[in-house]
């Protein structure tokens, strides 16, 4: 018992080890970002309307992201973006493992309703950090997803209330006494917001409500279900009728019309979110580890366990979930004409890899209740070491992980040329210059560059830092002429020397 303790003890100590090692380069990227595109327009946009001015403003001559462009006018209005440009990164990071940890603390407790399993309550922050990882490493375009913040305070938000959302609906049908009028009010303001963050997230919700009240109309509380649908409908057209999503943004998108162009792209759109999830070895391990879990918790005496033992829910659950993804892509895809960049479909792949992990659970306690053995596939079987040894490969082979140190090491030359940009703007502009001179780019890359290895440095090493950062947004106002970004420093005009 004693050498199974102190065994227990050093994984735990490896497993933290190794989250370490494996979410640092993640973290050191948020301190070498830096303000990028729309950030300045925003920034421009709040000078000249103000905090609630620019609610209005956005609201109907884009599109109607209530939730996020409140967000975003909080951060600008405290000046976050141009002082400390990591918090927000490093906020919404915290953010989703939080939510992150109230899912699977939510789990905990449902299970907790069976009967206790010794051991369990230690993994759930181990859990929680694991799926916060996999979030992170399934998204189509990590650069946008949570280094640039303005695609990222739009899109990861609703992946956060998303999270918070699964939590509170499962405490509101599976745990004993939870369907209390509270509950309800709290998981339709989840709702409401989650509406108000992007249109792929208040269409995949409308389109998950709908599919999901049909599927278990005899299984789930009818009326509850008919609520929370009836209210987002009702959002979504009021969104749709009063902001400038159809009446503005859909007239400006150089988009195709054609049914087959549009069908084309969403089932492209479709291979690329189920591709985000498939190619990640972490994705294969979490669904692996939940579906022993599952064997495990099949003899239980959980609510949650009898629904989930239906084969349909294991057989057909993936074939509804691929079906509400194709609509979601679908009705986006009409409303933009048929364009939709990568960072749109983040959350596609994160509602899709939790979705499958579901999947995989319901796999592991129908394959229980159909007559394995009492050991068969259960984790008894499975040793520790084994488990620490999959997880330890699968978190440290990613691509996503390769592609982070390299951008940590080029990311600190590009952030050195922004830095040194941002220091000779902002003095230009103090002075009331009219125009400013600034040498290109590459050769201010090149100029710290040979800051750092005066006496040169071989050509591998050397092409891997002047390389572009894969997983940040390093932006070049100056060369592509925006005038977002000359107008931010107050300047009138910004010449490059060629």
């Amino acid at each position: 018992m004693n050498n199974s303790t102190a065994v227990n003890k050093r994984l735990f100590l490896l497993f933290w080890l190794v989250m370490i090692v494996c979410l640092l380069p993640f973290v050191l990227l948020s301190f070498l970002n830096d303000m990028a595109a729309d950030d300045f327009h925003y920034y421009n946009l709040y000078r000249s309307h103000g905090f609630w001015g620019v609610q209005g403003y956005v609201y109907h001559t884009w599109a109607g992201r209530y939730t996020t462009t409140l967000l975003n006018s909080s951060f600008v209005g405290l000046d976050v973006l141009h002082r400390y440009y990591w918090v927000p990164c490093l906020s919404l990071m915290a953010g989703t493992w939080g939510a992150c940890l109230f899912l699977v603390r939510t789990v905990y407790a449902v299970v907790r309703t069976g009967s206790e399993i010794p051991g369990i309550l230690r993994l759930v922050a181990p859990a929680s950090v694991v799926l916060c990882v996999l979030l992170l490493y399934v998204q189509a375009d990590i650069a946008t997803g949570f280094y640039w913040f303005s695609s990222a305070i739009v899109y990861q938000p609703s992946m956060i209330l998303s999270l918070v959302l699964m939590g509170l609906l499962i405490r509101r049908f599976c745990l004993a006494g939870s369907g209390s009028v509270s509950l309800d009010v709290l998981i339709l303001l989840m709702m409401a917001l989650l509406c108000g963050c992007n249109e792929m997230a208040a269409v995949f919700l409308l389109v998950s409500l709908g599919v999901g009240l049909v599927a278990f109309w005899r299984g789930f509380s009818r009326s509850a279900l008919g609520l929370y649908f009836g209210v987002v409908l009702a959002i979504c057209i009021l969104i749709a009728l009063t902001s400038g999503v159809l009446w503005v943004r859909h007239k400006e998108m150089n988009g195709s019309n054609s049914v087959l162009g549009i069908v084309s792209a969403v089932l492209y759109q479709l291979v690329v979110v189920l591709f985000s999830v498939f190619k990640e070895p972490l994705a294969w391990f979490a669904g692996i580890a939940v579906f022993l879990f599952g064997v495990r918790l099949s003899g239980k005496d959980i609510p949650m366990i009898a629904v989930l033992k239906c084969k349909k829910i294991f057989s057909v659950g993936p074939i509804l979930l691929l079906a509400v993804v194709f609509l979601s892509l679908m009705f986006v895809m009409i409303g933009s004409r048929g364009s939709l960049p990568p960072r749109a479909i983040n959350n596609l792949s994160g509602w899709v890899v939790v979705g499958l992990l579901v999947f995989c659970f319901a796999g592991g306690i129908y394959r229980r209740a159909q007559g394995s053995g009492e050991q068969g596939l259960g984790l008894p079987l499975v040793s520790p070491v084994v488990l620490a040894t999959m997880l330890l490969l699968a978190l440290l082979s990613s691509i996503n992980y390769r592609d982070a140190w390299q951008s940590v090491l080029s990311g600190y030359f590009h952030h050195a040329v922004a830095r040194d940009r941002d220091r000779q703007l902002t003095g230009a502009g103090g002075r009331h210059e009219r125009s400013v001179m600034l040498v290109s780019y590459p050769e201010a890359l090149e100029a710290q560059i040979r800051q750092v290895f005066p006496n040169g440095v071989f050509t591998t090493v050397h092409d891997m830092v002047r390389d572009r950062p894969a997983l940040l947004y390093p932006y070049d106002g100056a060369a592509a002429g925006d005038r977002s970004y000359s107008l931010y420093y107050g300047v009138d005009t910004i010449i490059v020397k060629k």
